[in-house]
């Protein structure tokens, strides 16, 4: 017995879709070519050599300290969030990742702007580099972050509950 719509559709030919995707893909492969044979061909060997370490370098940190830890905060968040329901405990992830990706991001701006911005007089200190107090937003940042997440799950949690209807029989 023959099952049916087993082989290719009626219409095999290739629609304007997939034309459309291919010609973006070798579009994308070009322009990565180019980029490519651009950087080798303008930078030194000297600092190829120092990019391909520091890339090694970041994919042993990604590999051998981020993916573990990562690992292990969900897991213990698995833990943390043990009675809320899957889309609190998703929004809480998400939250968590957020703020994680922005404190890696704003952490190295702290010291150096104590590095790049002494004060006194003479200091010769530019005014443009690395203003405001990055401390104090990552700290507003992750204020409401949290009271956000803590809405959101509250408001989930609410529906959730209110939208049960129990069924009686007479």
């Amino acid at each position: 017995m023959r099952l049916p719509l087993v082989g290719p559709p009626a219409t095999a030919g290739r629609g304007t879709l997939w034309w459309v995707r291919a010609s973006l893909g070798a579009l994308g492969v070009a322009a990565l070519g180019y980029a490519l044979f651009g950087f080798l061909v303008t930078v030194p060997l000297a600092q190829l050599i120092g990019v391909a370490a520091w890339l090694a370098v970041a994919l042993l940190v990604h590999d051998g300290v981020l993916v573990p830890l990562t690992t292990l905060a969900g897991g213990g968040l698995s833990r943390l969030t043990y009675g809320l329901r899957p889309v609190q405990q998703g929004i809480v992830r998400v939250a968590l990742l957020v703020g994680a990706v922005v404190t890696l991001v704003a952490a190295p701006l702290i010291p150096a702007q104590q590095v790049l911005q002494p004060s006194g007089p003479g200091s010769g200190a530019n005014g443009t580099v690395l203003q405001g107090d990055y401390a104090q937003a990552l700290g507003v940042f992750w204020l409401v972050l949290v009271v956000a997440a803590v809405a959101a799950v509250a408001a989930v949690g609410f529906s959730g509950r209110s939208s049960k209807v129990r069924k009686t029989r007479r």
